[in-house]
């Protein structure tokens, strides 16, 4: 009982970790989204590293999310 009260506490620091880390990719995302037509080559590269990492930390939400739903 314990040791299941444990892994849900840790499953919900983990999605507020991922929450937080996807809401502060998503304003630097914005950011560089507003001023991509005025980027250079390497900067649009920054900027297609940053939207693969959000993509990556919503799939990452939202599995953490449907194992913790299961549990």
């Amino acid at each position: 009982m314990i040791k299941d009260l444990v892994f849900t506490d840790m499953g919900e620091i983990i999605i507020k970790l991922l929450l937080g880390q996807l809401v502060i990719i998503a304003v630097v995302w914005t950011g560089m989204a507003f001023f991509f037509s005025e980027m250079a080559e390497p900067s649009k590269v920054i900027f297609y590293l940053v939207t693969s990492w959000m993509l990556l930390l919503i799939v990452i939400i939202i599995k953490t999310w449907l194992k913790n739903r299961k549990s």
